[in-house]
């Protein structure tokens, strides 16, 4: 019986061999195999249905594995266990018309990761997959459509993104509330106390001083001196409550990339660059 096991890198190829042992032949799909056509928006407007077509690299690539699959008893799609890896799979399913195949994951590339991944296969996730596939239709929606009309009012060569342009569109609304914003002067109190070599402070409660509640604030500046000339204050209530801080969180992309930038400056595809190389040779699970 031979097995093949197709996953995204070809630098996992020896490590995962090593482990599986004999009858096991590990290839890789460098990546993405297929995409949306680059010359039209690739999708049905009325069913929102995409229209794939193999990549120049994922051709040369399918042919390679088409030929490596025919000696196979089963085929074990590796990718990596995201929505784009899941999405990878999809397309190597059906590009490959493979019909005996097993979808598996792992987070780390140890043995035990990996033998546990055989002994678990499961079918590709389909949400996932669509979730991927949503992803790209929007990318052409905002990009085929709105990239043009940059371009024309900026005069020069831009791209508009899914993310970038509605996080445009969220700056201008702030930035046009910023400027539309009229300031109200108010005044308020905090007490500075020390008792028994203790430091603390208190600040006046305004809300039972304020008839209008339209708008929430003591406007009247001789009133806040009032309160704060009183020199006699006498605590009536308090509450002695334990804290609790918790740990870090274990990174994500975002918060791995925003640590790698202040701790060691490297940008973010230095960033990514780098944990994947990590994730290849097991030293960190997937990131």
């Amino acid at each position: 019986m031979k097995n093949l096991v197709i996953v995204e890198s070809p630098n996992k190829k020896a490590t995962i061999e090593k482990y599986l042992g004999p009858g096991w032949q590990v290839e890789a799909s460098f990546g993405h195999i297929a995409d949306l056509p680059r010359a039209s928006m690739g999708f049905d407007f009325e069913a929102f249905e995409p229209d794939y077509e193999l990549s120049d690299k994922g051709t040369e690539r399918i042919k390679i594995l088409k030929h490596t699959a025919k000696g196979a008893d089963t085929v074990w799609l590796a990718t990596d266990p995201d929505r784009e890896g899941e999405a990878i799979a999809e397309h190597l399913k059906r590009f490959l018309k493979l019909k005996n195949y097993h979808r598996i994951t792992f987070n780390e590339i140890t043995e035990k990761a990996v033998k546990a991944a055989v002994k678990n296969p499961r079918e590709i996730n389909q949400h996932l997959f669509k979730a991927q596939e949503a992803r790209r239709v929007i990318d052409r929606l905002v990009g085929y459509q709105v990239s043009p009309r940059l371009c024309q009012m900026a005069d020069k060569k831009l791209s508009a993104g899914r993310v970038q342009s509605p996080a445009v569109k969220l700056l201008v609304e702030r930035e046009r509330a910023i400027r539309n914003f009229k300031p109200t002067n108010h005044f308020g109190v905090k007490v500075l106390l020390k008792n028994e070599g203790h430091r603390w402070a208190a600040n006046w409660v305004t809300k039972p001083f304020i008839e209008d509640e339209t708008n929430p604030y003591i406007l009247e500046r001789s009133l806040a001196e009032q309160v704060a000339n009183i020199k006699d204050l006498v605590v009536t209530d308090y509450e002695v409550k334990k804290g609790r801080k918790t740990a870090p969180a274990p990174f994500i992309t975002t918060t791995l990339q925003k640590a790698a930038s202040l701790k060691l400056g490297l940008d973010a595809e230095q960033t990514m660059q780098l944990a994947q190389t990590l994730f290849e040779k097991g030293l960190i699970t997937y990131h």
